[in-house]
């Protein structure tokens, strides 16, 4: 798969992602590269889709950067193996304290097909080494294209 964020000038390569031994969510092993849930449907399908990736890292920044800064009606396209093309459109971005991080709502099937995009925000705490919140970027299916061939 390939996340493209035009407006971010966002153009990546999706790994998957599964769970950590505590039951966490993995994220991606490099600040450059996003990761699908894949214990979630594929872009497209009914149910929540969710894709991670980095904000930054003591080197600088990270693929997610700019998240943060998405408008509600923007434009976010996966570009999935077979490559059929699905076009999402940018309902609304919120940042939740990492203590009111609504799982069921980002993971969750709703019966309607959805991606959602997480990333770090808020507060940086030197003292943990880790934000202190999640900028989540929810969107709403707008179409699919053909596959090749």
């Amino acid at each position: 798969m390939r996340l493209v964020i035009p407006s971010l000038g966002v153009s990546t390569t999706v790994g998957e992602l599964g769970l950590q031994p505590d039951g966490e969510v993995m994220v991606p092993a490099t600040v450059t590269s996003v990761g699908w849930y894949r214990y979630g449907p594929t872009p497209g399908q009914v149910g929540s889709s969710v894709i991670l990736g980095h904000v930054d890292s003591f080197r600088g920044p990270g693929v997610f950067f700019e998240l943060k800064t998405v408008r509600a009606g923007g434009l976010i396209r996966v570009v999935l193996a077979d490559g059929a093309t699905v076009r999402f459109v940018v309902t609304r971005v919120v940042e939740y304290t990492k203590a009111t991080f609504p799982d069921r709502l980002v993971y969750g099937s709703h019966g309607t097909r959805v991606l959602n995009l997480v990333t770090c925000g808020g507060v940086f705490d030197h003292a943990t080494g880790h934000y202190e919140s999640n900028i989540v970027v929810y969107s709403r299916l707008a179409g699919v294209g053909p596959a090749r061939g």
